[in-house]
């Protein structure tokens, strides 16, 4: 053995432990020989699970249940090496691996065990080797398993040729011909013949082929992702036990996609609307998104664009989705959209799905030009028209045509929803293989068929089969059509009235209408609902398929195709007004929308509406309404919605007919200044919805029904300081109410009792409600036995006067005079002035409900250990301070079984009760905050000195700590194995953060931001050798910027190879201007240095390194798209920035030692980026 040869079998173990830690990518090779890339998610980067080629061991304990892999290998040839890696692998991604040794195997009653591991299992990997065919056990497997893949489809194989040529095992030749040489002596022909097709079929599978033992760790890895991949470990948009036979279409898309590429890819599905385009989008986006910084899917894109400023709304989804904020701002029109698309969004590597496009949707118009979208980006767009997606094609769109699906999957699918499995029972065989052949292979119609027969008796299936053959091969709607007809009256009325009018809206509305209506909602949806006709989203909002959809409105027009006026509903915007305008209409119209433009100044007369008696549901807007005898106009209508920017005179509806009506909205009506006229609605028997929000100017309210029938009442907003009194508010009829809107009311009182005479309230709000008598109206709260929502920040009982309005708006004024102000400065003045006002009329609250799951108030919460319930919390503007209960043994309870997931505090103090006189974090009890948070903001709280200890909160995601300004220490943060994102800002008095590098350790953290923190010092140290080691390859975002004190006693930056993933990071301000020393100077540089292995890089920011002259290379962070370098006044040059081709971004601000040489090759190399240098300060 030559010295090399030595050297390199005694490396082979180091080698293997790095490519299991470190995941070096391979080629998987089939069987002759051609190489097929895999981009697959880098998971075993993070192992700590390291290799022993010693004697086997378990590494990781399996979890119970049923096997998902099942590996089959010979022991002597692999056991401790690709077996055992690859065994590894899987067990750490916490998949269930059967593996079992053919050495330690006795016996016969092995056997049992064997078989049923491999029925259990998904996926198969055996690994080939020399000496496999040797063993009897290794082919009775192999024989065993190509059964069972054959059996079931969705099984695979995945083989591994271990130092063998696949070509042996194909044909049983060389080290395999030798082993079945023995077989023969002791085996029957039939025997061996089975295994020998075992080996040929395996033989012909595309597999890996393992040439040399350097390459084990890499396809271990490789081989692991794939078997993750299949498993579906990461499906989150939809449920996988609903797929059939779309694996091979995922696995086209993501081909298409090219992650490995660079640039900005689309890849356009198209195919027949219920063809499956979205669902292959959502399941291609559950496989990949952890490829991507930053994922948005926008459904519903046509429906959506229908509706006004629906563009906006598409941008401001992805703005606040991929910028992960509840709010970006004001866009009120697409280009200011594009802009903040282009500014934000862009800086991240993203995956967007547009789903189902069509003519309207032009992607430039909308989201900017797909290049300034940095390198890495991909958008997957869903469409029933190909022709629109092929005019994608100058931007490198990819066109993929969704297909039907075989007889065997249609078969498949048909059977999950009529019979719940995967195949149908031998007597009903025959009639489901008829009834799916005449489906045409459309998903959408065989889960709606399904879901229809599912439970009938087999008449119900030959009557159907029977129509369904009479109907000639037409489009989906009519096959569709089917599951409608099946429908009783009751159901279509309501499937019409979603399909439209309602997608999109909560049940609970429409359902008020349906129940006086006769149609008995709640059992009628839920046969909607089983029967796939529509779906009720999380959000209790519906949803139903666009073809469902069309189907629906179909039916409708079909009615009558030339004169809309006689159809049951109108919901086109055009055809609504022209209806009235033109004063057609028929007893045949039940709802009717109406959007009147601008330019239609025409008043409605009450004659308009003689001709439509029985009209159930009206929704204008902008409609101006003329003077007449409204008597027994509209007999039937139950639901009234009139949005209007005219001025109702009182008298116009003295004679309107109210006596059926359930709804009444007048949302946005500014101009109603008094409900005198409205008289009716204390004799509307009927009506539980009352609806008066943003009714400015109305100094009136009604009087609420006698019958007490109101369940839903909202007078957000109503009332205004110019009128010399505020409405009053009678709460004596409204026993039955469950919901109560007040906030942003101005009330002068609420008389007829107090708020806990209403038992049935679910949900109350009173934000910013200013009445003079809220302390006695609200007196008893706490009685309330159904309240589940409760908000009461800014509620009080002061009104403010006049002239303290004008202060305000003069102050105001004065604010943008003073542009100068920093930061820091006008979020104190903002902060002071808040405080001053709120604490005037704050809202005095007692004990309140134990049923509470939402609260948000300004009092003092007296019994929060008692709230058992409770989900959500936000204190704001409290004076008295939150008060949380150490977990002694009488409130231990409300630790054990909280149901508590956030907390948030604003300009509030936390009061504690501790066993010493000086509370301090030593002092305080082990436990403060129940374990079930997952998120905790804590924000202008100043006379906060200690956070509540956090060591116990390990299911926290998300804490953010800022403008404590006596705040000095941040301990417990290493028992947040959970947190993904940390913020600490604005401390002026903060020296210590404890545990963050082990923190950082449980590998989760993807944000954090350390800012304007001037005392904070030695976050991260010298002698910290641990962080050179460590790898946090979570983290994406990283942010230290004023804090001055950072590289005080003993501190340093951080070591940016860390943090291999990261995309963005800022650093500014971290030094003091006393610290200019050359020693300093040049260790500062050196630690710097880590920024040029950031090859992830999208945003750099660098401020304020006075002392330092050079950069470290920037030639190898090619995707950095925005550079900003300030205040850095002796830098001469700007190292590997002219290798940077995807730079948008070059801002200099301050680095006045660069020469007007580097200015001119800037511009020269960088052509595309805009570059930023004061004029001033130019060369």
């Amino acid at each position: 053995m030559s010295f090399i040869t030595q050297v390199k079998w005694l490396l082979q173990p180091i080698i293997l432990l790095y490519k299991f830690l470190f995941g070096r990518r391979i080629s998987d090779t089939s069987n002759n020989n051609n190489n097929t890339s895999h981009q697959l998610p880098d998971v075993a980067t993070t192992s700590i699970v390291s290799y022993d080629s010693g004697e086997y061991s378990d590494p990781l304990p399996l979890p119970t249940g049923e096997y998902e892999v099942f590996l089959s290998f010979r022991g002597p040839d692999t056991r401790h090496q690709l077996t055992d890696i690859l065994y590894r692998f899987l067990v750490h991604l916490k998949i269930r691996t059967f593996r079992d040794d053919d050495e330690l195997r006795q016996g016969e009653g092995i056997w049992t065990n064997l078989v049923r591991a491999i029925g259990q299992s998904k996926v198969y990997i055996p690994i080939m080797s020399e000496t496999y065919a040797h063993s009897k056990w290794c082919l009775k497997e192999l024989a065993e398993i190509v059964e069972c893949q054959k059996r079931d489809k969705g099984h695979i194989i995945l083989p591994i040729f271990y130092m063998v040529d696949p070509r042996d095992v194909r044909h049983q030749t060389g080290p395999y011909q030798s082993a079945f040489q023995e077989h023969v002596k002791k085996f029957d022909a039939k025997t061996i013949q089975v295994w020998r097709n075992a080996l040929s079929e395996v033989g012909t599978l595309k597999g890996w082929h393992v040439k040399s033992k350097d390459e084990q760790g890499g396809i271990a890895d490789c081989v692991s992702d794939i078997v993750w991949s299949h498993l579906s470990k990461n499906d989150t948009l939809i449920d996988t036990d609903e797929l059939v036979g779309i694996d091979d279409c995922i696995n086209a898309v993501v081909d298409k996609l090219s992650l490995d590429s660079e640039g900005v890819i689309m890849v356009g599905l198209h195919g027949l609307g219920g063809i499956g385009k979205t669902t292959i989008a959502s399941a291609v986006y559950n496989r990949i998104s952890a490829h991507f910084d930053r994922c948005c899917f926008l459904e519903n894109i046509r429906e959506t664009q229908e509706q006004k400023d629906g563009t906006i709304g598409l941008q401001k989804k992805l703005i606040t989705t991929v910028m992960r904020k509840d709010s970006v701002g004001s866009i009120n029109n697409v280009d200011k959209g594009k802009k903040l698309i282009r500014d934000r969004v862009s800086q991240f590597k993203v995956l967007v799905v547009l789903d189902d496009v069509d003519e309207r949707f032009t992607f430039e118009d909308i989201l900017g030009k797909p290049k300034s979208f940095i390198s890495g980006s991909r958008f997957i767009i869903t469409s029933r028209n190909m022709k629109l997606l092929s005019t994608f094609n100058e931007n490198q769109c990819k066109l993929y045509e969704v297909g039907e699906l075989s007889p065997q999957l249609s078969l498949q699918l048909f059977s999950k929803h009529a019979f719940k499995g995967n195949s149908p029972p031998p007597d009903y065989e025959n009639i489901s293989v008829e009834i799916v052949s005449s489906t045409g292979g459309l998903p959408l119609t065989l889960k709606v068929v399904g879901s229809l027969l599912f439970r009938e008796d087999k008449c119900i299936w030959e009557d159907k089969l029977a129509q369904m053959k009479e109907t000639p091969e037409k489009e989906v709607v009519d096959r569709l059509k089917i599951s409608y007809d099946a429908l009783g009256y009751a159901a279509k009325q309501i499937f019409l009235d979603i399909a439209c009018l309602f997608i999109g809206m909560e049940k609970e509305m429409p359902s008020y209408m349906w129940s006086d209506c006769q149609f008995h909602p709640v059992s009628t949806i839920n046969i909607l609902i089983q029967r796939s006709l529509i779906k009720l989203m999380d959000d209790n909002k519906f949803r139903m398929h666009d073809q469902l959809r069309d189907m629906g409105r179909a039916i409708v027009r079909e009615e009558n195709i030339e004169e809309p006026w006689m159809r049951s509903r109108i919901w086109e915007d055009n055809e609504g007004w022209e209806l009235l305008s033109n004063m057609k209409g028929s007893k045949q119209v039940k709802a009717l929308r109406a959007y009147f433009p601008l330019r239609f100044r025409n008043s409605v007369k009450p004659e308009h509406f003689a001709i439509l008696p029985e009209l159930r549901y009206f929704d204008a807007v902008d409609m101006d309404i003329d003077h007449g005898d409204f008597t027994n106009m509209f007999p039937n209508l139950r639901w009234l919605a009139l949005h209007s920017q005219y001025c109702y005179n009182d008298d116009i509806f003295l004679s309107f007919h109210m006596r059926n009506l359930v709804i009444l909205d007048l949302r946005g009506s500014e101009n109603i200044v008094s409900a005198q006229g409205w008289n009716q609605i204390k004799l509307a028997k009927k009506l539980k919805v009352l609806d008066l929000s943003g009714c400015f100017s109305m100094y009136i309210l009604p009087e609420f029904p006698t019958s007490g029938s109101l369940e839903i009442l909202s007078i957000s907003g109503c009332g205004k300081w110019e009128y010399d009194s505020c409405p009053e508010m009678d709460i004596r009829n409204l026993w039955n109410l469950k919901v109560l809107n007040l906030s942003d009311a101005k009330l002068e009182a609420i008389n007829g009792g107090t708020i806990g005479m209403l038992e049935l309230l679910q949900e109350l709000d009173l934000t910013d409600l200013k009445c003079k008598n809220a302390d006695e109206a609200f007196v008893d709260i706490g009685t309330l036995p159904s309240l589940k929502v409760l908000k009461t920040i800014g509620a009080g009982y002061i009104l403010w006067e006049p002239e303290e309005e004008e202060e305000e708006e003069e102050d105001h004024e004065t604010s943008h005079e003073e542009e100068e102000l920093n930061e820091e400065e006008t979020k104190d003045v903002m902060m002071e002035v808040r405080v001053e006002e709120t604490t005037k009329d704050v809202l005095a609250l007692g004990k309140l409900p134990t049923s509470l799951k939402l609260l948000h108030t300004s009092s003092r919460v007296v019994n929060l250990p008692e709230l058992l319930e409770l989900e959500e919390l936000l204190v704001q503007d409290c004076d008295f301070g939150l008060e949380i209960p150490p977990a002694d043994e009488n409130t231990n309870i409300w630790w054990k079984v909280s149901k508590w997931k956030s907390l948030r505090m604003k300009r509030t103090k936390v009061v504690i009760t501790t066993t010493t006189s000086n509370p301090c974090a030593s002092s305080l009890p082990l436990v403060l905050l129940p374990s079930s948070l997952t998120k905790i903001h804590i924000s202008y709280c100043p006379e906060l000195e200690w956070l509540p200890i956090l060591e116990n909160l390990e299911n926290l995601i998300e804490l953010v700590v800022e403008n404590c300004d006596r705040l000095q220490e941040i301990r417990g943060l290493e028992g947040l194995k959970s947190l993904r994102s940390l913020l600490i800002t604005s401390h002026n008095t903060l020296t210590r953060i404890h545990g963050l590098k082990k923190l950082l350790l449980h590998n989760n953290v993807q944000t954090l931001q350390i800012t304007y923190c001037p005392l904070l010092a030695a976050v991260f140290r010298d002698d910290d050798h641990d962080q050179s080691t460590m790898v946090v390859d979570s983290l994406r975002e990283l942010c230290i910027y004023k804090c001055r004190s950072l590289l005080h006693e003993g501190g340093r930056l951080p070591r940016f190879s860390s943090f291999p993933k990261l995309m963005s990071l800022e650093l500014g301000e971290i030094t003091s201007i006393e610290d200019n020393n050359p020693l300093q100077k040049e260790e500062l540089e050196l630690q710097l240095e880590g920024i040029a292995c950031l090859e992830e890089l999208v945003k750099l920011k660098l401020d304020d390194f006075r002392s330092i002259e050079r950069l470290p290379s920037l030639a190898k962070l090619r995707k950095l798209a925005d550079l900003e370098l300030w205040d850095i006044p002796r830098l001469c040059e700007i190292q590997g920035i002219t290798d940077l081709k995807w730079l948008k971004t070059l801002s200099l601000r301050g680095c006045t030692n660069l020469t007007s040489h580097h200015l001119s090759t800037l511009r020269t190399s960088l052509p595309n980026a805009s570059i930023r240098w004061p004029t001033k300060e130019m060369p």
